[in-house]
C-alpha cells in the first residue's frame, strides 16, 4: 500500500518504549534517566553537553515529548501517587501542569498534533489499552479506539488528519491507520510476526 512508504515500523517480539524524542527546533534532546535514584527528564545539546535536569521527584518522570514549536514538553509522571498521568511543562522545566486525571496513562508515546493544539496518548481501560486525544491544555478528552485489544503508540500524520497506531485487535501486533477522529481504521501490515509502529516520516 502506498501509505507504507511514509511509515517506519519494526518487527519485534513486543515493545512499548519510553524514548523521549529530540527537539530539532531548539537543538536540544530530552531523555529520561534514573541517575539520581528516580527517573527524571533531562535535556542536553546534540553533542551531549549542557545536561540540565528538568523534573524533580517525587515519583517517576519519563516519556517526554516536545511540542512542535519546542516551547513545551509533555511527559508521564507518578508524582501525585498511583498510576502515571500526563503533565506538560515549559522547555526549561518550569510551570509543570497536570493534564489528565485517573486516565491510567501507559507507556511513553505522547504525541502532539503537528499544529500543537492536541495531544494523543494511550491509556488503560479495564484490561485493554485504548487511544485518546485531548486538547493541549487537557480539555475535551476523547476516546478514539474501543474494544478488547491493546491499541497504543499513536503517531500523527504530518497534516494532522490521520493517526497511525499499533494494535493486537486481530491477534498479534500490526500497524493500523485511522482518521484523527477515530473513524475509518485500516490495517496496514499483515506479517506473521509482530509489527510495531515507530514513526511517520516528516
Amino acid at each position: 500500500m502506498r501509505v507504507l512508504r511514509a511509515l517506519l515500523f519494526t518487527c519485534v517480539a513486543m515493545g512499548a518504549f519510553a524514548d523521549p524524542s529530540s527537539a530539532a527546533v531548539t537543538e536540544r534532546i530530552a531523555f529520561a534517566s534514573d541517575r539520581d535514584g528516580d527517573y527524571d527528564i533531562y535535556a542536553m545539546n546534540p553533542n551531549g553537553s549542557n545536561v540540565v535536569q528538568l523534573t524533580q521527584g517525587p515519583g517517576e518522570n519519563m516519556g517526554g515529548s516536545w511540542s512542535p514549536d519546542g516551547s513545551k514538553i509533555a511527559f508521564l509522571s507518578t508524582r501525585d501517587g498511583g498510576a502515571a498521568e500526563i503533565y506538560v511543562m515549559q522547555a526549561n522545566g518550569g510551570n509543570p501542569v497536570r493534564l489528565t486525571t485517573n486516565r491510567l496513562a501507559e507507556g511513553g508515546r505522547i504525541a502532539w498534533s503537528p499544529d500543537g493544539s492536541k495531544i494523543a496518548f494511550y491509556a488503560s481501560s479495564n484490561a485493554d489499552l485504548d487511544i485518546y486525544v485531548m486538547d493541549a491544555d487537557g480539555g475535551n478528552v476523547t476516546r478514539l479506539t474501543e474494544g478488547p485489544s491493546h491499541d497504543r503508540s499513536p503517531t500523527w500524520s504530518p497534516d494532522g488528519r490521520r493517526i497511525a497506531f499499533t494494535s493486537d485487535r486481530d491477534g498479534d501486533d500490526e500497524v493500523y491507520i485511522m482518521n484523527a477522529d477515530g473513524t475509518g481504521p485500516v490495517r496496514l501490515t499483515t506479517s506473521a510476526a509482530p509489527d510495531v509502529l515507530d514513526a511517520w516520516q516528516r
